[in-house]
């Protein structure tokens, strides 16, 4: 099968160092092109994938006829349109998260690539990583409501840089929430139908007030609830993220993706692995089989818009200090 030609654009440190050595391991893709403002960025990645050129123009990537894929890795603002123009260009999209600031730039994205009949993966990892679907399978067979608290603590991610412009990133709870939000729908199996928040600005002062830490909650219609602790003021020496789930007399713990322990009426499970696994070279497999396949996504287009609400609804929560129904 011919390896499928990537433009990667932007190319920064997630990208250098995560998303590059996820594609080259992988037969399936063939890095092409190397996008970003910083040339030297761009250079950096287009010498080590063993890219054919590198450019600060994002339109000669979209505008190749060798182009298949787009990676889009940028600031957050620059998604919605880099999408669009990537789909009209007739490129598929690996978009990392969120889709969009606002709804009516997820809309955009949604009537673009359905018009131009390419497919999307928002960058949703945790959605498929190994204890996520393990996890999944389980409370599928409980087929009960459950509980979820999910941990993302660290100290100030967003304190410098275009990630504290809340107009470039979003703020945190847009930015970077959506993946435990993504994570507890897809635990339930469900569409959340509430969400409440509290929380704001406790770490490095935002124009805008972006907030940066909040408890966000998440109701389902079965009545099964959703909590993720954000937070940016935590020490780094605790572990950043850990899940707990209780449902129909069990107890799942999931440590940073890692360790799994599962508390069950006949005894306990532990499963751990060589290293943290959350998902991102196995999004990466799939996303050759929606290609070449023609499979349907298992994440997308629905999946990307749903996190997007459920973060601007916490955004609004917080700020009116009021129910959200969705």
């Amino acid at each position: 099968m011919t390896a499928i030609n990537v433009a990667l654009i932007g190319c920064g440190g997630f990208v250098y160092h995560t998303h590059l050595a996820n594609l080259i391991a992988n037969d399936n893709f063939r890095i092409h092109a190397a996008v970003d403002v910083n040339l030297d960025a761009a250079q950096d990645v287009a010498q080590r994938g063993g890219a054919a050129y590198w450019t600060a123009d994002a339109d000669r990537a979209l505008n190749d006829p060798d182009v298949e894929l787009v990676f889009i890795a940028t600031p957050h603002h620059t998604h919605a349109d880099l999408s669009i123009r990537a789909a009209r260009a007739g490129k598929h999209i690996y978009c990392e998260k969120p889709m969009a600031l606002d709804e009516a730039g997820c809309q955009a994205v949604i009537e673009a690539v359905n018009a131009a009949g390419v497919k999307y993966m928002p960058g949703y990892n945790r959605a498929v990583a190994p204890f996520t679907l393990e996890a999944r399978a389980l409370l599928a067979e409980l087929d009960a409501p459950m509980m979820i608290y999910h941990r993302f603590a660290d100290w100030n991610p967003y304190g410098h840089g275009w990630p504290l412009d809340e107009a470039l990133s979003g703020g945190r709870l847009v930015g970077e929430g959506g993946h435990a939000l993504d994570s507890i729908c897809r635990l339930t199996g469900q569409d959340p139908v509430r969400v409440y928040a509290e929380g704001g600005n406790f770490a490095e002062p935002s124009v805008t007030q972006a907030p940066d830490s909040a408890l966000i909650t998440l109701g389902f219609p079965d009545g099964s609830t959703g909590v993720l602790y954000l937070s940016s003021i935590a020490n780094n020496g605790f572990p950043k993220e850990e899940i707990q789930i209780t449902c129909a007399n069990h107890t799942i713990v999931i440590y940073g993706y890692e360790r799994m322990v599962i508390y069950a009426p006949d005894g306990v499970r532990e499963r751990t692995l060589p290293e943290a696994d959350k998902g991102l070279a196995h999004l990466l497999d799939m996303m050759v089989r929606v290609i070449r396949e023609d499979a349907p996504a298992p994440v997308g287009l629905d999946d990307a818009l749903r996190t997007s609400r459920c973060t601007f609804a916490a955004v609004r929560a917080i700020r009116t200090r009021s129910l959200q129904h969705l």
